[in-house]
């Protein structure tokens, strides 16, 4: 960057892409947050448990079984995604 204020427009500008892309990343976790809680409230069994007995191959192979899992996996990778990025927007405001 040429100058203190090319930096601080190039600064805004990533903060405020980072901002939309964590608005859209909370709507996704909110929706797989939901599907989540239909499967706990069918099953009487938090996700945390679930995953732990799917992946422990307690659980047989219901087809529900693998939607709640994907469901689990989606939830994870979009939190970490999300994590991820509210750090590097921390950054770009420091």
């Amino acid at each position: 960057m040429k100058t203190k204020a090319d930096r601080e427009l190039a600064l805004e500008a990533l903060s405020s892409a980072i901002e939309g892309e964590l608005k859209i990343l909370r709507t996704k976790m909110k929706g797989f947050e939901g599907e989540m809680r239909k499967f706990e409230s069918k099953r009487m069994l938090s996700s945390k448990e679930f995953y732990e007995k799917f992946e422990g191959g307690e659980l047989g192979d219901d087809e529900d079984y693998f939607k709640w899992w994907a469901a689990v996996q989606a939830h994870q990778s979009i939190k970490a995604r999300a994590e991820t990025l509210q750090e590097l927007l921390s950054q770009c405001k420091q």
